[in-house]
Order: C-alpha cells, then structure tokens, then sequence
C-alpha cells in the first residue's frame, strides 16, 4: 500500500434531526490509488463538500474510518488531522478565500507562513508561479479580477506541493475558456507532483477530463458513473 493511498470503509455521518438521527453521508468500501484523478459529480446540496471534508478530517465519520496508505485519518486526534492536513493537503475553493489586504504574492505565501518565516527561495518562487499564470504579484487581492483571483488560489495550492489537492467547484465562476484552462492546469500539475486530484464539479465539459468518476446522490457514494 502506497503512503497516500485513499481507503473508505463503510462511511456514515449522522446528525441530530429532533429526536432520530439523520444520515447526511454514507459510503461502502471506496479505494482510490494514489496519484489517481477523480471527478465528483452531484447536485447542490447532495454532499459533496461534506465528501471532502470527511477525506481530509474536517469531519470525522460516526461509523467507519476513513485512511490515506497507513494513516487512519479519521481515527486521529484533532490536533493531529489538522496537522496532517496542513502537511498533505491542498484546496482549492469557488470562493478562492484569499485575504483581500494581501497581496497576490502574500496570498501565495500563505501556507508557508503558517509554520516558519518565508525564505527568498520561497519568494521566488511564488513570484515564478504567479508569472506562470499571468497575475502581478505586488496587486493586492482586493483588486485582482475574478480570473486572476482563482489564478493565484491555484498557484497557492501549488506553492505548497501538496500529496492530495481537493478542488470543491474551482471552475464554477468561470467561463467555458478559463475553467478548462484552470481544469487543465489542476491535472498537469497533479501529474508533475505525483499528487491526488479529487475535483467536485456539476459541469460535464470538466469532468470529461477525469478518467475516475464518482457520483454523489442524497449523500451516498455511488461508483462508476
């Protein structure tokens, strides 16, 4: 078994409703290898998001476990998966959650501030990445574009060289042309890392280019689709 090798085992997460408990996410058994590229399909509200962030220990399952290559995630203390996300993961968000009063090399930078002083190396590179994509790195996020924001939330996630990136509807605010580009861009950079990609998406032309689906339909997992 591969260190980020993607295991389910009888997923369920329930939540109080009056005085029953109620199912909001359930899966079988799910593997996915590492380095693999999966696509998510679902309607809004179906669980999708709570997908993700069950596979990355934002949530913790009521029943099951949820395990990348050796390490059971979902069995961790809380400090423990938060690090381990820190470490391991990238996300990539429709709303992009930049911080408006950085600027788009700040915003870059992020994930290596959070735990020591960002080096010159680091700032080359984010500067390097940024270039790469067509965005100023001195501009504050206050006034970048849409584009150029969802731009510089990508070279963030890569900055970091993630082993598992999550996009939770990256394309959704973007026109045919920039959400293939930015698709493109999510899988290219996954095949240079090694990484994982998971991308959620109601959009078809997207997901055409995942060879691994999955649909997500009233909460449950639903494979080969």
């Amino acid at each position: 078994m591969k260190p980020f090798d993607l295991q389910l085992e009888n997923l369920r997460l329930t939540v109080p409703d009056g005085d029953e408990l109620r199912t909001i996410f359930a899966s079988s058994r799910f593997a996915l290898p590492e380095g693999s590229l999966l696509g998510v399909r679902g309607e809004s509200g179906s669980g999708k998001s709570t997908f993700l962030k069950l596979i990355s220990g934002i949530l913790t399952p009521t029943e099951g476990a949820v395990s990348w290559g050796e390490t059971r995630l979902s069995r961790l203390p809380e400090g423990e998966r938060d690090r381990w996300r820190g470490e391991n993961c990238g996300f990539l968000f429709q709303d992009f959650r930049l911080f408006e009063d950085l600027s788009a090399e700040e915003n870059v930078l992020l994930p290596a501030t959070f735990y020591r002083r960002p080096t010159s190396d680091d700032r080359k590179r984010a500067r390097e990445l940024l270039d790469h994509y067509g965005v100023r790195s001195g501009t504050r996020a206050l006034h970048l574009s849409r584009g150029e924001m969802q731009r510089t939330a990508l070279a963030r996630v890569l900055f970091a060289a993630p082993k598992v990136i999550l996009a939770d509807e990256p394309t959704a605010s973007l026109d045919g042309k920039r959400a293939e580009e930015v698709t493109m861009a999510l899988i290219g950079a996954a095949k240079r890392l090694g990484a994982t990609l998971i991308l959620v998406s109601h959009d078809p032309r997207v997901l055409a280019h995942f060879p691994q689906k999955v649909v997500i339909a009233e909460g449950r997992l639903i494979e080969g689709n």
